[in-house]
């Protein structure tokens, strides 16, 4: 590693020339080494001088400071954790812990919240714009929008909950985020959910164990019924479900919210033989109190789905791949051809907006003819 005639700034220059720049720092006694880039990315030692600057910049009189002045001063990465305290408890808490710790926090996680601006949240985006799987595969547009949105969301969270004068350099109006076509138009006919069923009945032979077929039926069952999200479908318990009434209370995770769903009579049967075995506490699928784990419907069924209905398709089809959400969309899509009213599976659905609900009013059997036909008019 060479030096550079910027203190602290050293630089690797590879056979090809490119030049690879690195800081090195201490704070509070601790030493730190840092890549900063390279020079195909624009990096000069200046810039990395300037970053270093960054980095060893000390308010003295901060350990002094008012509580408010000393939250202003702190990490981004002290401030996630803030913010993860109120939310590791909810369904999707894990994930956003995972996303931020392998695709935000080495951007972000070092710099203080009142340094960051709008331009560095630009540079993250750009730069996460050509970053790739292990696979080789691209993240999907919206993935990496929602590495973008958890920066937005902390600084939301200081603002809002902690009464810090802040400015959010993630802000929509502010940093423009990938354009996202992620509307699936994939739904299950009637005659492929026949096929579906029958590939889980035929489920027999030493490789598959029969408690885990018997768990994926009545995950079919009740994904069919309410059209629930995977999280709220895995969270439906004995005490959930009202047999007299044929009603259904699930959870809405992504909200916080409950709503009502129905018990389709055809799956009432495979149901009801669940439940005598489960105490009240008990959750329908896994079967006990604990959560099935939400990759455990993906092993069973994406090798299912690949077998009936990907045959052909590339992994990154959105629009035509089945997966599990399809199952929902399924729900929605055969209520819509049934002639369901919108405002209706907008119910069903839980939907927040009716903007949500509207992409299914093109599948209704009811295209206006008829309502024109009654009109009154004279000649």
């Amino acid at each position: 590693m060479e030096k550079t005639k910027y203190t602290g700034v050293f630089l690797r220059t590879s056979k090809d020339g490119i030049k690879t720049y690195y800081i090195k720092y201490s704070i509070k006694n601790k030493q730190h080494q840092e890549k900063v880039g390279t020079s195909i990315e624009g990096v000069t030692a200046l810039y990395a001088s300037k970053m270093r600057a960054k980095r060893t910049s000390v308010d003295r009189l901060k350990d002094d400071a008012p509580m408010i002045l000393k939250q202003k001063h702190m990490t981004f990465n002290e401030a996630f954790d803030l913010y993860y305290e109120t939310i590791k408890t909810k369904s999707d808490g894990g994930n956003i812990k995972n996303r931020y710790t392998n695709h935000v926090k080495d951007f972000f996680g070092h710099l203080r919240v009142d340094e960051i601006t709008t331009n560095d949240v630009e540079n993250f985006r750009d730069k996460v714009r050509s970053k790739k799987k292990k696979n080789g595969d691209e993240y999907a547009p919206k993935t990496k929008n929602d590495w973008i949105d958890i920066v937005g969301t902390v600084y939301n969270h200081l603002i809002k909950k902690k009464g810090l004068k802040l400015t959010n350099p993630a802000d929509h109006n502010k940093v423009e985020r990938e354009k996202v076509d992620n509307d699936r138009e994939r739904y299950l006919e009637l005659h492929e959910i026949e096929k579906l069923w029958d590939k889980l009945n035929n489920r027999i032979g030493t490789q598959y164990k029969a408690y885990v077929t018997e768990y994926m039926k009545i995950f079919l069952a009740l994904s069919l019924s309410t059209g629930a999200r995977l999280s709220s479908v895995l969270t439906i318990a004995k005490s959930d479900i009202n047999l007299d009434t044929d009603t259904i209370l699930i959870k809405n995770h992504k909200s916080n919210r409950t709503y009502h769903g129905y018990l389709h009579p055809v799956y009432k049967d495979l149901i009801k033989s669940r439940m005598a075995k489960l105490s009240p506490i008990d959750y329908l699928v896994s079967g006990t109190p604990n959560v099935l784990a939400r990759t455990a419907p993906y092993k069973v069924f994406q090798p299912i789905f690949d077998e009936l209905f990907n045959q052909g398709l590339k992994l990154d089809d959105r629009k035509r791949r089945v997966v599990i959400h399809t199952l929902r969309h399924t729900f929605a899509s055969q209520l819509a051809i049934q002639g369901t009213p919108i405002f209706t599976v907008m119910k069903l659905m839980d939907h927040a907006d009716i903007s949500q609900t509207i992409r299914y009013a093109k599948l209704s059997p009811e295209n206006g003819k008829s309502n024109v036909f009654d009109l009154k008019f004279k000649a």
